[in-house]
């Protein structure tokens, strides 16, 4: 990605181009970023829709479902840019000279797993915004206006596959990183938030499935 440029001041169009081109960003973290932030914002509309008269029991709990998942969406918009810059310093510390003295050959293999550490960090991040935008979708889902009962499970759906993206660039990150207690925490934590975010998307679907019967 260039330095200083913003994916998210790309359009649709123009962020798929990228998405395409022959280059390592933007990739599949900053895919699963913009998954699990398009998530937040189908459920945040969802939850929007259920108010006035008819929802007024939940109609307050529901708009600070909607704060919830606003704050998760900018976030994970963040993230979209963030994952890229990330995998760049990966590319960026590969491309440093390989020297002969052991000195050059050390700072040149830290800047390489100081980078990997950074690109595993992006899509974790990324997951935990996806589990916590579930926590709320899950939460909601049941009491929503039916009539938006399919948009909230779109939504959930988007969350929990930028869930499933995002941990697969944390394992092929982990991969590389010679510091194996690091990767062993960072890999426990990367499954168990998949497991969680697996079981609130079948809540979510069973909810709207009712809703839908």
């Amino acid at each position: 990605m260039d330095p200083g440029s913003s994916l998210l001041d790309q359009s649709l169009k123009g962020f798929t181009d990228r998405l395409a081109e022959r280059s390592p960003t933007p990739g599949g973290g900053s895919m699963a970023a913009f998954l699990v932030a398009s998530g937040a914002a189908l459920t945040a509309m969802a939850f929007r829709f259920t108010s006035g008269e008819k929802f007024a029991a939940v109609e307050a709990e529901m708009a600070a479902r909607v704060e919830r998942l606003e704050k998760l969406r900018r976030r994970a918009l963040d993230l979209v840019d963030r994952d890229s810059s990330a995998y760049d310093a990966v590319t960026a510390a590969y491309k440093l000279p390989k020297t002969t003295t052991n000195a050059e050959k050390s700072a040149r293999a830290e800047a390489v797993q100081k980078a990997l550490r950074g690109a595993l960090e992006a899509p974790l991040e990324t997951m935990r915004a996806a589990r916590e935008a579930l926590e709320s979708a899950a939460a909601g889902a049941a009491e929503i206006n039916p009539n938006l009962a399919s948009d909230c499970a779109t939504g959930s759906w988007c969350l929990w596959s930028g869930a499933e993206a995002a941990a697969l660039n944390v394992r092929i990150n982990a991969g590389s990183i010679r510091d194996e207690s690091f990767s062993r925490e960072r890999l426990a934590e990367c499954e168990r938030i998949l497991r969680e975010c697996q079981g609130l998307a079948e809540s979510v679907r069973s909810a709207a499935g009712r809703l839908l019967a």
